[in-house]
């Protein structure tokens, strides 16, 4: 175990390896309790948790690989946002089950308590104090009740997005740099509460709507209208915000304005169509359908966002697509390596890797090209083979029955 502290600031690192019962961080950390040891501590098992930060936020990994978890997280003095590389979990309150996946951002409200179950688990997640989010909701002037803070939550408009993961990224260096403290670590930890805030409903505002459902119906209307190119007071006067309330929550939450993600969806789908070439239209019929009639500035706006002309998608996607195969040779990689491996553990980083390329960008990719994430592929390859094989166990049953 290693520790530093500077103004709050500590890193800690707990391996099996060390001496540390994982029990003791279970219960320090998480106020856990009823830690079967029949599920974690089995022979094989490993484990390595870190945290970086202070008292108001810290950024915490956990892998637990070997063997299964399961026992019950208490209430706590702080939120938790966290995300699946690899595993599932499942998380059992005393009115729901919620199953978690890959991929999938979650927030645990501090005032909460579960029973949890896992298996070859790894986990990355954003603990923030209560009282940190309480006066940073202040500041922005959201109406907080005085009871618990209970969070639903993001919705998949906004969760594909990816807003806290993306700032998480970006300000990494910075939130694991010890030299980074006092005011400079309440900067960057308060852009962390923000986006969560405004990212994740708050149940219990009474009549007051989310500014997190606000910005899911501004982007789903941002979607159904694209092509229709729709203004700032249209979009505001759809999600029942002002056009500066409307602003201010894109560059909080995304770091864009509603007119440059706008035009970035309207690329989007103008690329979606390209990659999949349906029927025998050239770029300028597609680009007009969602609103680009400057040929010139459209292709200029599509390669600074991809990096390539539109014709030279058109192109390669009609020579990657023979009659059947319709997908890049990136996909048509990753696809195999999934074919070849689908019964191992899999996770998004090594599917990426087989690709050569990063995983937010696989996941990019597979959905513009497939429609589903790489994930969900892994699985519906694994489902087929499971019925191959029972139909091969059927088939020589059946064999057996007619030799004897």
């Amino acid at each position: 175990m290693t520790t530093s502290s500077t103004n709050g600031f500590r890193r800690q690192r707990f391996t099996e390896d060390d001496g540390t019962d994982y029990a003791r961080i279970f219960s320090a950390e998480y106020n856990g309790r009823d830690l079967g040891s029949e599920t974690f501590v089995t022979e094989g098992t490993r484990y390595e948790y870190t945290i970086v930060g202070d008292d108001d936020v810290t950024l915490r990994t956990m892998r637990a690989e070997g063997g299964r978890r399961g026992g019950v997280i208490g209430a706590r003095t702080d939120h938790v946002v966290f995300w699946l590389t690899k595993g599932r979990l499942e998380i059992h309150f005393a009115d729901r089950t919620r199953v978690i996946d890959t991929g999938t951002p979650y927030i645990a409200s501090a005032s909460e308590a579960y029973r949890f179950e896992s298996s070859d688990t790894v986990y990355n997640g954003l603990h923030l104090a209560d009282a940190f989010l309480r006066a940073v909701g202040r500041e922005l002037g959201y109406r907080l009740p005085d009871g618990p803070l209970l969070f639903d939550q993001q919705d998949a408009a906004v969760a594909q997005r990816e807003p806290l993961r993306r700032l998480v990224q970006d300000l990494a260096p910075a939130l694991l740099d010890e030299r980074v403290v006092g005011s400079m670590r309440t900067a960057l930890n308060r852009r962390l509460a923000v986006v969560v805030l405004d990212t994740f409903p708050l149940r219990n505002r009474g009549e007051d709507e989310p500014v997190a459902n606000r910005l899911r119906d501004a982007i789903r209307y941002i979607e159904a209208h694209a092509g229709d190119r729709p203004s700032v007071p249209e979009i505001a006067d759809a999600c029942g915000l002002s056009q500066r309330g409307l602003q201010d929550v894109f560059a909080r939450t995304l770091g864009t304005t509603p007119n440059r993600f706008l035009r970035d969806h309207r690329l989007d789908c103008v690329r979606r169509e390209l990659l999949r070439a349906a029927g025998d239209d050239g770029v300028t019929p597609v680009a007009r359908r969602w609103g680009f009639t400057n040929p010139g500035r459209f292709a200029a706006a599509y390669r600074e966002r991809f990096g390539e002309d539109p014709a030279a998608t058109l192109r390669g996607s009609r020579a990657a697509r023979p009659e059947s195969g319709r997908t890049s040779w990136r996909v048509r990689r990753a696809l195999a390596h999934i074919e070849a491996h689908a019964g191992d553990d899999l996770t998004v980083e090594q599917i990426a890797a087989a690709a050569g390329v990063r995983p937010r960008r696989l996941q990019q990719l597979f959905q513009e090209e497939c429609g589903r994430s790489p994930m969900t592929i892994v699985r519906a390859v694994r489902d087929a083979a499971a019925v191959r094989d029972a139909a091969a166990v059927r088939s020589t049953a059946a064999g057996i029955g007619r030799s004897a």
